[in-house]
């Protein structure tokens, strides 16, 4: 299992955060997303696949919200 922490300046409201939520869990490898609308962050748990990776940035970014990844 693989973490993924993505910042996503637009995400402002619970409705974003809902929308956000329900995208990504549909996303194939990926178990738990959890987002935190203070800190405008996502932290989504998939399998160690590198195209799920891939798939998890380019869903958000298809649902108009742009996101980068936190190098903790």
């Amino acid at each position: 299992m693989e973490t993924l922490t993505l910042t996503i300046p637009n995400m402002k409201c619970m409705g974003c955060s809902t929308n956000i939520e329900n995208h990504l869990k549909k996303v194939g490898g990926v178990t738990e997303v959890k987002t935190n609308l203070q800190n405008r962050t996502v932290e989504v748990n998939y399998s160690g696949d590198l195209s799920t990776k891939k798939l998890i940035i380019k869903t958000l970014k298809g649902i108009g919200y742009p996101a980068e990844e936190v190098n903790e």
